[in-house]
């Protein structure tokens, strides 16, 4: 036999393993990548006392499905915290307090960005600094007020 014929049925033996090969590793069984993430998170004790929510479905499509399912915070039921939000529209200023917003006047900057110094003298500059250190307390309750009476 010669080298040329030898390779020649070297390269179709070879071929056809690789093909064979390549096709079983195609049609293997898939691993679950949520069990497998369930499982660790089970191992770690992360999952105790999370609650199980149904599934719900919003398009045929199942992979927009899972996605949805698993970014939907919010429910029909309620957030999935257990624990409602309030939104911004209902908001009180009087609510300020629970936010951690102190009544105590904040201290102005004295130097920009840069580390000069702030030129109070410039009118522009006394102005911006006035709508940002000014109290909206009493401008936010008569806003409280025009929508009670509305």
């Amino acid at each position: 036999m010669s080298s040329k014929s030898f390779v020649k049925i070297l390269r179709k033996v070879i071929r056809e393993e690789v093909r064979a090969a390549v096709t079983e590793i195609l049609t293997e069984q898939k691993t679950d990548h949520n069990k497998v993430i369930s499982h660790g998170l089970d191992l770690h004790g992360l999952t105790e006392g999370v609650p199980k929510r149904k599934k719900k479905k919003f398009s045929k499509n199942s992979m927009l499905n899972d996605i949805l399912n698993e970014t939907s915070g919010i429910t029909r039921d309620g957030p999935l915290v257990g624990q409602d939000y309030p939104s911004m529209s209902n908001f009180k200023s009087d609510m300020a307090d629970s936010f951690g917003l102190s009544q105590q006047p904040q201290s102005l900057a004295t130097t920009d960005t840069t580390g000069k110094p702030v030129n109070m003298q410039n009118k522009k500059v006394a102005s911006t600094v006035n709508a940002m250190t000014k109290d909206y307390s009493a401008l936010m309750k008569a806003i409280d007020k025009k929508k009670n009476k509305v």
